[in-house]
């Protein structure tokens, strides 16, 4: 199993963990963001920490960092293992590890409505406003 077939795998490990703005560990919590972090931690990809965002932002500056960091990919071509961003309001504010169960893709994310890192079909959601990948993952 190389890095990025791993990813999808290692969130699953998270699912259950409380849901906690800006957190980033286990024991106290995370929010979509943290999740993501720490899992492509886990998978060997480290990424500066940024944690001065406000629960409800713009989403403006998480789709900049994002694709300056990963590769944009078309949504025909996602895999398990990429990352879904997804417009809430305002703009991009949501993002979450894809994943797959049977044929249909999933999402695992930290989810606030359910106060904890769940594992849902991604059909249950909006289209997402884009889909990134680990550069040299392809």
């Amino acid at each position: 199993m190389d890095k990025a077939q791993g990813i999808d795998w290692i969130a699953r490990q998270w699912l259950g963990v409380r849901w906690q703005h800006q957190g980033r560990s286990r024991e106290f919590g995370v929010d979509c963001i943290g999740l993501c972090l720490k899992v492509f931690e886990s998978a060997g990809y480290v990424f500066e920490d940024e944690t001065d965002y406000a629960r409800r932002s713009d989403g403006s500056r998480l789709h900049r960092v994002l694709s300056q960091k990963l590769d944009r990919v078309r949504a025909a071509d996602a895999q398990a293992g990429d990352l879904a961003l997804f417009n809430e309001g305002r703009g991009a504010v949501h993002v979450g590890i894809l994943s797959r169960v049977g044929e249909e893709l999933s999402l695992i994310h930290a989810y606030a409505g359910r106060r904890k890192v769940v594992e849902q079909p991604l059909s249950t959601f909006a289209r997402p406003a884009a889909i990134f990948r680990l550069k040299g993952t392809d």
